[in-house]
């Protein structure tokens, strides 16, 4: 699982009606959203998962209704996305249903997206789930390919390696095999051959790799490639909105986890009693 840190630093930059809408119903947050915000990156939006299509659909339709008029509303099949500047886009996916976490986090790619959060109402507690490798590839920017038995286009893995490499990540032969793999049996190997030539080969293969990710379609419009780390300004222009990820306040943050004792500056000293406030009385 994720530590509590990274869980409250995640959970209070989602915006308010975001938390309230996962509390009250079975939705799992998953993406980019959670490993941008740990690994101090801008999210470009948040994916919501669910465990079917029908109350997607419904938990979609209250959302855009409590965000008023300004609030636009696309399905394109793949996902609900609801956006409205400055608001950053949210998205329910709905190519992919799951009743539980581990179905989520073992629908990703990579490693490094395998990190899911939600709200247990039983215990009142946010909770998380993430693979075993998820803090020391993303502590690496590593790329390792998962093989995902999932319904998806062959090319996108593909393009979002090139997405991450354009980031700063990097990928080792072994995983970008992996992936070269996924795309190459999606075409008939004696296909391969009866073409003839290496100019026809690239036709069919870059057909492939044109095929748009259905995570990244924001009301027909493919969001804004990330190479070279797209700053907040870049993305603005590129989408015409201007994207926000809010803060949560100290007021939010002790209303989802309790509150934290104070811990002084570390060139603070402290007096006795708020030592044994912080780390209890001595043995």
């Amino acid at each position: 699982m994720l530590t509590k840190n990274d869980v409250l630093f995640v959970v209070s930059r989602l915006p308010k009606d975001i938390r309230e809408l996962m509390m009250r119903y079975s939705l799992f947050l998953g993406g980019g959203f959670i490993r941008a915000t740990i690994a101090g990156e801008v999210p470009s939006d948040i994916d919501l998962f669910g465990p079917s299509v029908k109350e997607l659909e419904t938990w979609a339709a209250e959302l855009c209704n409590s965000r008023g008029n300004g609030t636009r509303k696309t399905n394109t099949g793949n996902a609900i996305t609801l956006y409205n500047a400055p608001r950053m886009p949210v998205q329910f996916i709905t190519r992919w249903v799951y009743p539980d976490a581990v179905g989520v986090a073992q629908s990703f790619d990579f490693t490094i997206a395998q990190a899911v959060i939600w709200y247990n109402r039983q215990s009142s507690a946010w909770l998380s789930y993430c693979a075993n490798e998820y803090y020391s590839d993303l502590a690496a920017r590593r790329l390792v390919y998962t093989r995902p038995q999932r319904n998806e286009d062959a090319g996108g893995s593909m393009l979002r390696v090139r997405k991450f490499l354009g980031r700063g990540y990097n990928i080792q032969p072994t995983a970008l095999a992996d992936v070269m793999a996924r795309l190459y049996v999606a075409i008939k190997p004696t296909r391969l051959m009866d073409m003839g030539s290496e100019t026809a080969v690239s036709g069919v293969l870059e057909g492939l790799l044109r095929q748009v990710d259905p995570l990244t379609v924001i009301d027909g419009m493919v969001m804004p490639d990330e190479n070279n780390m797209m700053d907040e300004q870049d993305a603005s222009q590129a989408l015409g909105m201007r994207l926000e990820l809010p803060d949560g306040t100290d007021e939010e943050c002790d209303a989802i986890f309790g509150k934290l004792p104070h811990i002084p500056p570390a060139a603070t000293l402290m007096t006795d009693t708020e030592t044994r406030e912080i780390f209890g009385e001595r043995a």
